[in-house]
Formats: C-alpha cells, sequence, structure tokens
C-alpha cells in the first residue's frame, strides 16, 4: 500500500496556508512525524462500552456506510469483451450492470476504520496535533461530540487477530488510506465473458480483489486529517463480521465531555481488561490535553458502603431474598395465631372508649395501632439482625381534651408473635402535653411473655389492669387540663 504521508501533507499545508498563519501551519503540517504502533477508533459512549468491550468484539462495518462520495458513490469501471459477447452486451443496459456490480462488491465488503497515531519533534508547539485521540474533527464526527471514547490498539495484535478470528477464504486487506485530488476513470476492466461464464458477483468480488487499493484505501484529499488505517474483509456472507480485540486492546482515552456518571459502568466493564490503560482528555486553552491516570483519591466511605453482611452483591442479594422468603412462609401462620387475640383488644379497648367518651369536655377515639410496643421492639425487617418478630399489631385509645387543645391520654395494648409459639403482650397509659413540643409522660406499662395457651388468660388480664391503671391515672389528667371534677 503506498504511504499517504507526502501527499497528505502537501493538501493540507495548501489548504492551512490560506486559512492559519503560514509558520504555525507548517510547523504542524509539514513537521518529521514518528509513526508508532497504535490505532485509534473513536465511537460514542454506549457502542464502545456496551458493544465493543462488553463483548470484547469490534464489528466490521458495511462497506457502504462510509461516508466519502468517492466509496458511498458507484464506479463505472470499463467493460470488455470478446467478438462472441458483443450481441449479448448491445442488449444488456450498461447502467444497470454497473449498478450490479457495484452492489454486489459493497454486500460482501466489511471495513473496520481506525486513526493512525504520530509523534511530533520537540519543537512544534502541539506535538500532540497528530496523535491517533487528538483529532477535534474525529472527536466532533464520531466521539458524539466528545461524550464518546477513543480506544487504543496495538496494531501488530490487531492485524493478526484479524487474520486469525475471520473465514480463512476470505479476501483481507489491510493498510493506510492514500488521499488524493482525482482518481480518473476507474480502475481496472471488467470482462463480459467473465460475467457470463462465472457470474456477476464472482466477477465483482475478482475484480474488487484486483483494484482493493483504489476501491477500499483511496479517498478524496480533504479527508486527510483522519489519517485513516483500514481494516478490509470480502467474504461470501452478507452478514457482519467480528474481531476479537481482547489481546489487541491497550487503552481507552475518555472524550472532553465524557459523562461522570458513566465511569463507575466503565469501570465494571474494564474489569476484564486489568492490563487496560484508562485515559482521560481534557480541553484546555485551545488544545486537547491527556490527563494522568492516576488512581482516584480514596473518597469518603458512606455508611451505606459497608454493609455489615459481607460478600459479592450477588451473594448479599441472595441472602437477603432468602431471609425474605422464610419470614414471608412465618408471617402468614403468626398473623393467623395472633386474629383473636387482637380481635379481643379491639373489643377490649372500644369497651374503654365508651367509658373513656363519658368523662366530661372530651373526645375519645380508637385507633388501629401498636403504639403500645416500645420503638426498640418494634419488628425488624427480614434479615437485620436481632430478635425476630412475625407479627405485631394492636389497638390505641386517644382522649383528647375540649375544646380542642394538644393534651391528650393514650391506652394501648398490642401484641406480638415471637419464635416458640410465644406472645408478648404490651399496655401502656400515657398522658401527652404539646405547648411547645411533644411531651409524653408514661404513668403505666407492662409487657409479659406467654406461651401461646396462656395468652387469652394473660390478655384478659392486662385488659384489666389498662382500665384500673386508666382510672388512676385520671386524676393527673383531670389536673392537668384544669377540668371540674367528675360526679
Amino acid at each position: 500500500m503506498p504511504s499517504s504521508d507526502s501527499s497528505a501533507s502537501n493538501q493540507l499545508f495548501s489548504l492551512a496556508s490560506t486559512t492559519l498563519e503560514p509558520s504555525v501551519a507548517s510547523e504542524v503540517i509539514t513537521a518529521q512525524r514518528s509513526e508508532s504502533n497504535d490505532l485509534y477508533h473513536y465511537t460514542n459512549a454506549n457502542v464502545a462500552m456496551y458493544n465493543i468491550l462488553a463483548s470484547g468484539m469490534l464489528r466490521l462495518s458495511p462497506f457502504e456506510s462510509t461516508n466519502d462520495l468517492w466509496e458511498s458513490r458507484p464506479l463505472h469501471p470499463g467493460l470488455s469483451c470478446h467478438h462472441d459477447d458483443k450481441e449479448w452486451l448491445e442488449k444488456a443496459e450498461p447502467m444497470d450492470l454497473w449498478a450490479d456490480i457495484d452492489r454486489n462488491i459493497r454486500l460482501h465488503t466489511k471495513v473496520a476504520c481506525l486513526t493512525r497515531d504520530f509523534a511530533l519533534p520537540d519543537h512544534v508547539p502541539n506535538r500532540d496535533a497528530w496523535r491517533g485521540w487528538g483529532h477535534l474533527s474525529l472527536w466532533a464526527h464520531y466521539g458524539a461530540g466528545h461524550t464518546g471514547i477513543c480506544l487504543r490498539f496495538d496494531r501488530g495484535k490487531l492485524i493478526k487477530a484479524f487474520f486469525e478470528q475471520t473465514d480463512p477464504a476470505a479476501m483481507r486487506f489491510h493498510g493506510s488510506v492514500d488521499y488524493v485530488s482525482t482518481q480518473g476513470a476507474a480502475p481496472g476492466d471488467l470482462d463480459i465473458g467473465q460475467i457470463r461464464e462465472f457470474g456477476v458477483d464472482a466477477a465483482a468480488l475478482a475484480y474488487a480483489k484486483a483494484n482493493y487499493d483504489s476501491l477500499f484505501f483511496r479517498k478524496y484529499w480533504d479527508w486527510a486529517n483522519e489519517a485513516e488505517f483500514r481494516l478490509v474483509l470480502l467474504d461470501q456472507s452478507l452478514l457482519p463480521a467480528y474481531i476479537n480485540i481482547r489481546s489487541a486492546l491497550n487503552g481507552v482515552m475518555l472524550g472532553d465531555a465524557f459523562p461522570e456518571g458513566r465511569r463507575a459502568a466503565l469501570q465494571e466493564i474494564l474489569q476484564a481488561y486489568p492490563s487496560v490503560e484508562v485515559q482521560p482528555l481534557r480541553f484546555h486553552n485551545r488544545r486537547l490535553m491527556r490527563f494522568p491516570s492516576l488512581p482516584q483519591a480514596a473518597a469518603e466511605v458512606a455508611p451505606w458502603d459497608e454493609p455489615r453482611r459481607s460478600g459479592s452483591l450477588e451473594e448479599r442479594l441472595e441472602a437477603l431474598q432468602d431471609a425474605t422468603a422464610k419470614a414471608d412462609e412465618l408471617r402468614e401462620p403468626a398473623r393467623l395465631l395472633a386474629a383473636d387475640h387482637l380481635t379481643f383488644i379491639d373489643g377490649a379497648i372500644s369497651v374503654l372508649r365508651s367509658e373513656l367518651g363519658s368523662w366530661p369536655e372530651v373526645e375519645a377515639k380508637v385507633f388501629p395501632h401498636p403504639v403500645a410496643v416500645p420503638e426498640e421492639q418494634r419488628s425488624r425487617t427480614p434479615g437485620v439482625p436481632g430478635e425476630r418478630v412475625h407479627h405485631e399489631g394492636g389497638f390505641m385509645c386517644v382522649v383528647e381534651n375540649l375544646p380542642k387543645s394538644s393534651l391528650t391520654l393514650e391506652a394501648a395494648a398490642a401484641l406480638q408473635v415471637l419464635d416458640g409459639q410465644r406472645l408478648r403482650l404490651h399496655g401502656v397509659v400515657r398522658i401527652e402535653l404539646d405547648p411547645e413540643g411533644n411531651s409524653r409522660t408514661e404513668h403505666w406499662r407492662v409487657a409479659p411473655v406467654v406461651p401461646t395457651d396462656e395468652a387469652a388468660s394473660a390478655l384478659a388480664a392486662l385488659m384489666a389492669e389498662l382500665r384500673a391503671a386508666v382510672r388512676a391515672v385520671r386524676p393527673i389528667f383531670d389536673e392537668q387540663r384544669q377540668a371540674p371534677e367528675a360526679d
């Protein structure tokens, strides 16, 4: 493949000299360049992360998707024929034949487009101007406006993978693209006799093989800034082709606007590439620069970043789901065990409400709530260390002074179903005074634990004690609300 360095430099210099200071243009464009063994591929973050890096495969794109009109529009090669084929050729439509030839070439051609990498001498102000990762126009066109990723490959390893992992019977070419201002006539001729004998598809592929350099490695000169290197595959399949890049990938360059929120996902994907360097790029004072690939400073660890339970995410999630499943199995029997006792509490609290509602200048209401259970004994969610409570419930009677004020008396009862077919019963009487803020005073509390066969009698005794405790607390309540004495 002919080198494109000199022609590209001359062409770019001709253009740049009309728009840039000659000294600047000449320093960058005509300086002696040293080509490295690296090749770069610009793409958006989604394709890089979830298609290429996640699979470890680089897709060769259809040749018809290229963006230079030289390649996206049909060529019209010469058509030669023997005397025997002239009559056939006169009946054929050349434009249709050319279209069919072009279609067959495009159907069977796949290409991977990469960018070459050059270092410039020390005396050049911007030594990175020709680096494979440093093309602002490529970041804009192919790197999703600098939000994407530029993958760096070892050229020799990538070419080796290209030959080893594609169809051995396929035609494979690789090399640098040559940039020229004109091509003239289409290269080579197609013989009508061979088309008639072997078919237009076979003749088209043979023509492509014979003229691959002109067809696949030659572009119009103002694409020269891409410094393109190509891998080209011609095979008999119409399906996409892929190259395994795990051994060839050696760097991941992040665009200047690569979203910080995607770093974590990228790092997880790159766990499969432990030796690959990740390097962010930053644009400053009209220059794109590499930032050092330093380890991130240790961030302050939030409490939720260090779970008590050890193990991987998969192991911890499995343990959580297992604990939830076991809790679900025990919850329904516990609910059934507690149902009759909770009905009894509801009835007893309702009777108590009728009594307390007869006090002067008060309003008494009943609410379903296990408020009698102290906070430190409330049920925990599945899997959390501590006492296991399989079900809890209760009712509370709230007596509020009238006219409406913040002074209330609460009488509540509740129960909890524990391990070992045991029930813990709760009773509490308290007064809440809130002139400026919550102020609760407990005047009576009990919490006996009983086996299920003793629960009914124990609960009846507790409700009798609760009623007596409320009567004992009434003088305090009346004194605080300054209500008239009851008859």
